[in-house]
């Protein structure tokens, strides 16, 4: 006899991917991962559905009345009147039924001590009825298995307790003579104590193996809950993909991903949704891990098509779980990595492209550049490079700055993008230098017909946004290599050869690379490796030339000239390794030497008495350093020298590279109460304005206007405004590179005051300088003076002049 209890049955239509539970206790599958729709693959069975305690308690009453009636027929229980026990077979089912409804809709602590009460009596009256009460004490154990079944590991306590009052109340309903009993009161108490004994035990047993079932459950029910919000709530996508390969579960963030429901997908192939050119790539990698062992798995990435017709990037981890009953296929974890593939090949372009002008950068062009080499020999066909340089780029950074810079740089990209054919590359490998590369079509009319294309194209005046009224002209320089080279690495060494000969030549022109061009290229990397060491290991040296007075002869002053011995080479012309010398910046160390040499042997010879005005030439890149003041200001003390004997000589192009901040430099340097000179004047493009702003004293006028005027009137004219213009502004005049006597008539008819040149004197050591001097009554040095168009002589008691240079 049993109380009804509140059943727990399962489901009999419950199956998992892989099969059906094994076992009535929760899944280690989450309930979301159960196939419906008639999806989950072929040959599973169902399961008998399985009855609780109560059930079969409520079942075996009928059961057990038929056995009675049967013993007591035999003799074997005791004869009982048959009413009697259809009473208590009605009257037990009956008042577990009241108790455990009014248990069901209240469930509290006394009314569960009412229904084990009531289910312990039903026991106990049915048991000692038969005589044998004391021998089926054990009987009991059904009762508290039902209700462990029903209530859990804490009524354990309670059935124990009621058990024993049961078996008590049995006990003395033998003694008092109102129960049957086959045995003697003696024999039925110990029977009954030892079947209590055992029944404690049974008990307390089953009370702790329901604790531990509790246990598990509760683990795994948390272990499923967790396993089912993780599944339910990941951003990444969950697939189960069954042998045939067929999605037998999706999770339902695959809306998001692919805008498709769950149901939309299950029981269709895997492969439906993934991009046609990839498909056959994800079905052989299926079948590479199906071949593989148990629990292997793989990482693809691969295009899937979403419900409206686009594509994304997806990421999947794809494991064989094939051998695990609960999921019966492959779990395939797929991850959105659109953004991720947009960021990655953004950062390809980026890695391969100029930031600013979107060109293919110098790794990019060298790569093409090899690819057009490798072609041109499959070919047979023709190649060229072009390196261009903007020539004076940096003007237009300093006069309007570098926004407008970048600007401009887009522009000229832009310009060149338009005017080559599609195959052709243009790439800035920085600054302001692009590359050019051509091949086949672009070079049938030659390479130096594109570099002109180039120029030309650049000629057009830009107008850059922000700066429309401005037109703004650009020229390059090119260098251009053609033909077939080792490597793409040498194609450009050439082109850049050809491009520093382009600039060297005077800018706005293209150069044809030829091979003696490498030679000197290596040539002037040698020239610039010594240099470093040229001046600690005291190669240079001073050469000085005197500047007469064009009427009297006198020596005005001298200039001071650089000149390089080398060790191996011999005395080097200052034309070659000048330019250099700017390149590297080491122009501020020899500068600042020169400046130190020149002054000490000025005020060597003022301590002999004499008098004769230094002249230093300054280059650009001293007029642009604050350290040039330093400079100055520490060679006129170390030399004691009055400023007022020293000349700074500026070219005239130097003045107009940066017009504003040269006035600021030369106003410092004239506060010092030195002289300033624009060397070279006329060859640049200087305006009055400017002219009447720099603080100068002393025009020095280019040799190219003294050799021109030998039979051109025209350049007489020019020569005689250039003085009459330096006479104006109250400059004293230098004519330079004086070298026939018709030159130096004809400086002597404009009325020119000084003049210097190889008709007087060649550059000459100081000892070979000292013959010209002489000391007269007011201490000036004087040199005798010839009848013209005799040169200027030596004094006759002097010494020969010794150490002269060409």
């Amino acid at each position: 006899m049993s109380s009804v209890s509140h059943e727990r049955q399962e489901d009999p239509t419950d199956y998992t991917v892989g099969g059906p539970r094994r076992d009535p206790g929760p899944s280690m599958v989450p309930d979301a991962l159960t196939v419906g729709h008639g999806a989950g693959g072929s040959g599973r069975r169902r399961r008998l559905p399985m009855l609780s305690p109560s059930t079969l308690a409520y079942l075996i009453g009928p059961i057990a009345f038929a056995i009675i009636l049967f013993l007591m027929k035999l003799n074997v229980l005791a004869r009982e009147s048959i009413w009697l026990w259809l009473a208590v077979f009605i009257a037990s089912p009956l008042v577990s039924l009241v108790c455990n409804r009014l248990y069901l809709v209240a469930p509290t602590p006394g009314r569960l001590q009412i229904r084990i009460a009531a289910s312990a009596a039903s026991v106990t009256v049915v048991i000692y009825l038969t005589g044998w009460g004391s021998v089926l004490v054990l009987a009991f154990a059904f009762l508290v298995l039902e209700n462990i079944a029903v209530g859990g590991s804490r009524v354990w306590r309670t059935t124990a307790w009621w058990s024993m009052v049961g078996i008590a109340a049995g006990q003395v309903a033998i003694w008092q003579h109102r129960a049957p009993s086959f045995l003697s009161t003696s024999r039925a108490n110990a029977l009954a104590l030892m079947g209590a004994v055992v029944l404690l035990f049974v008990i307390r047993m089953a009370g702790v193996m329901m604790e531990q079932k509790e246990k598990a459950e509760t683990s795994m029910g948390l272990s499923e809950d967790r396993f089912r919000s993780l599944i339910q709530h990941s951003s990444d996508v969950t697939m189960v993909i069954d042998g045939e390969g067929c999605v037998s579960y999706v999770s339902p963030v695959v809306t998001e991903l692919l805008g498709f429901e769950p149901s939309e997908l299950v029981g269709r192939s895997a492969t439906e949704t993934v991009h046609i050119d990839d498909r056959d790539y994800v079905r052989s990698r299926f079948a590479s891990i199906s071949r593989t062992s148990a629990d292997s798995s793989f990482l693809q990435q691969f295009r899937m098509q979403k419900k409206d017709g686009t594509f994304c990037n997806v990421e999947a981890v794809i494991t064989d779980q094939r051998d695990r009953p609960s999921i019966g296929g492959y779990v395939a974890n797929v991850r959105d990595i659109t953004e991720r593939k947009e960021f990655e090949a953004l950062l390809a372009h980026q890695a391969l492209h100029d930031s600013l002008t979107g060109l293919a950068n110098r790794q990019l062009t060298v790569d093409r550049a090899e690819q057009m080499l490798l072609r041109a020999r499959r070919e047979h066909g023709a190649v060229g490079l072009c390196f261009m340089d903007l020539d004076n780029f940096k003007d237009t950074n300093d006069s309007l700055g570098h926004e407008a810079g970048d600007k401009l740089l887009c522009a000229v990209a832009e310009r060149l993008l338009r005017m080559l054919r599609a195959g052709d590359t243009v790439g800035r490998l920085g600054g302001d230098e692009f590359v050019i590369l051509a091949e086949g079509a672009s070079l049938a009319d030659g390479p130096l017909l594109v570099a002109e294309r180039i120029r030309d194209a650049l000629h057009e005046p830009f107008f850059l946004p922000g700066y429309e009224g401005l037109p703004i002209t650009v020229t390059a320089s090119v260098g251009i290599a053609t033909g077939d080279r080792p490597s793409a690495q040498e194609l450009f060494r050439d082109a850049d050869v050809a491009l520093y000969r382009a600039k060297a030549v005077g800018k706005d022109c293209c150069v044809l690379f030829e091979p003696e061009m490498q030679s000197a290229a290596v040539d002037r990397l040698a020239l610039k490796s010594n240099l470093y060491a040229a001046l600690a290991n005291g190669q240079f040296f001073l050469l000085y030339q005197p500047i007469f007075e064009l009427d009297s002869m006198r020596v005005r002053g001298v200039e001071a000239l650089l000149r390089w011995r080398h060790p191996t080479r011999g005395v080097i012309s200052p034309d070659e390794f000048i330019p250099v010398l700017e390149e590297n910046g080491l122009i501020l160390g020899v500068g600042a030497w020169v400046l130190q040499q020149a002054c000490a042997q000025a005020a060597r010879w003022h301590a002999q008495g004499y008098l004769v005005q230094m002249s230093v030439n300054v280059s650009m890149r001293q007029i642009a350093s604050p350290e040039l003041v330093n400079d100055v200001v520490e060679a006129l003390a170390a030399s004691r020298l009055d400023p007022d004997t020293v000349t700074l000589e500026v070219t005239e192009s130097v003045l107009m590279r940066d017009a504003e901040a040269t006035v600021a430099h030369l106003r410092r340097l004239k506060e010092l109460g030195v002289q300033i000179a624009i060397d070279d004047f006329g060859s640049g493009q200087s305006s009055l304005t400017y002219l009447r702003r720099f603080p100068i004293d002393e025009l020095k006028i280019d040799r190219s206007f003294i050799v021109a005027i030998d039979g051109s009137r025209e350049s007489t004219a020019l020569l005689h405004t250039l003085v009459e213009l330096g006479q104006t502004l109250g400059l004293s005049i230098v004519a330079e590179g004086i070298e026939t006597c018709s030159q130096l008539d004809g400086l002597r008819d404009e009325h020119c005051t000084y003049g210097q040149g190889f008709i007087f004197a060649r550059p000459m050591t100081p000892e070979g300088v000292e013959p010209y001097l002489y000391k007269d009554g007011v201490g000036a040095a004087v040199v005798t003076q010839v009848d013209a168009p005799r040169a200027a002589a030596p004094r006759a008691d002097a010494p020969r002049a010794v150490g002269a240079v060409g």
